[in-house]
């Protein structure tokens, strides 16, 4: 039995020429993370003309959901199909989000035209400032994803995988507080902030060799002292933390946090640990997904990677802490091209632009599908999340 029937493709081919237009106005008219008013705005009113009912903001400015009219809210399951469209300050969409946005809108719009009586609730959940704040941390705060039985986006890439392997992710604005004192005139009066900095570096360097791969911390001094001739009463280090769990990431954090206070104590300063950053969450594996839309991959002749180590942190791995969560990777390449960068953003125009459209929508509709028609396969899901996410859980 095929994944992909041919009035699916034929619907997204149908309707794929409106919503590349679309993609590309979001992507001529960049706004910055948080800032979103028009391109949200636009969004919006295009929804409206074809259906939807809007409720927006939903928890954070410029959001949104998209609900069609005249559905029964409570007959089928609910899939939250996300959409990111912020940019990036001097380099537009240099992240693809004009493009992912397409996908998600030509997919809820294709499953329509294709099944009119899909036995799934597929709603358009509008998420912005993810280059930010990650503002789908807030709207799981305010409850947004909370009806929904199933969560779904794809995001630009350099290959197709099922399922983005994001790690756990958190941040340490570290302050070391010594004394001032000349340094040639009466140094033994001072405690140098900076020798704590450089102690918590090397000593956090040592650590490295006992981590598990998946543990990743990277950070740098931003403040060290004004003249070499005064001892630096203070040191700021900022750092980024990484891990394939919330759990391993508070055990790191733990790790560094004694760095930090041997350092101290070796120099004779005082400290000051702050996080500024909500904790970013990691995606669950989602084999049962990865299973079922590598079929499709397959049928559809697409190259795809069916593995992928872990690394980056998005905040798509809050909404995963709430609801299964798949965060689709779609190649928007034919060579490797860096994100956030401009060339990238010249790949989401033109013929390489819309076959990334296209491609996308193809592979995230007929696995939306394939649930709708398949409980067994959204059950199956659903279990090996439940599963997980007992054994990971979120600890606030």
């Amino acid at each position: 039995m095929a994944l992909v029937d041919q009035k699916l493709k034929d619907a997204v081919i149908h309707l794929s020429d409106e919503i590349f237009e679309f993609s590309s106005w979001l992507t001529r008219h960049p706004e910055i993370s948080g800032e979103e008013e028009k391109s949200c705005a636009f969004i919006v009113d295009f929804l409206q003309k074809h259906g939807f009912e809007i409720e927006s903001p939903c928890g954070i400015p410029h959001s949104f959901k998209a609900k069609r009219k005249g559905t029964p809210r409570d007959l089928y399951p609910k899939a939250a199909v996300m959409c990111e469209y912020d940019a990036l300050p001097g380099m537009g969409h240099g992240c693809g989000h004009s493009v992912s946005c397409g996908i998600s809108v030509l997919t809820a719009l294709a499953l329509q035209e294709a099944y009119p009586e899909l036995p799934m609730q597929i709603d358009l959940v509008g998420t912005p400032a993810e280059e930010t704040i990650g503002g789908k941390i807030t709207m799981v705060k305010e409850h947004v994803f909370d009806e929904y039985d199933l969560a779904i986006m794809s995001h630009l890439a350099n290959d197709n995988s099922a399922q983005w392997p994001l790690l756990a992710s958190n941040d340490m604005l570290i302050t070391f507080y010594g004394k001032p004192a000349h340094a040639s005139s009466n140094p033994w009066d001072g405690i140098n902030a900076y020798n704590a900095a450089q102690l918590f570096s090397h000593g956090s360097d040592m650590l490295r060799q006992h981590l598990t791969p998946d543990c990743q911390f990277h950070g740098i001094i931003t403040e060290c002292g004004s003249v070499p001739n005064i001892v630096p009463d203070k040191a700021v280090l900022d750092y980024y933390l990484r891990s394939a769990t919330l759990s391993g990431l508070i055990d790191l954090r733990e790790k560094l946090e004694n760095c930090v206070k041997g350092a101290a104590v070796a120099t004779g300063c005082t400290y000051t640990i702050e996080q500024r950053w909500d904790t970013y969450c990691e995606l669950f594996p989602a084999r049962e997904a990865c299973a079922d839309i590598h079929k499709i991959y397959e049928e559809l002749h697409m190259p795809y990677w069916p593995s992928q180590p872990p690394s980056g942190s998005s905040d798509l791995g809050n909404v995963d802490t709430v609801v299964p969560t798949i965060g689709m990777r779609c190649c928007c390449s034919d060579e490797f091209t860096p994100f956030h960068t401009p060339e990238l953003e010249k790949l989401l125009y033109g013929d390489r632009g819309k076959k990334t459209l296209i491609d996308g929508t193809i592979v995230m509709a007929a696995y939306l599908a394939l649930l709708a028609y398949q409980p067994d396969r959204l059950a199956a899901l659903q279990k090996e999340h439940s599963a997980y996410r007992a054994q990971n859980r979120r600890e606030d």
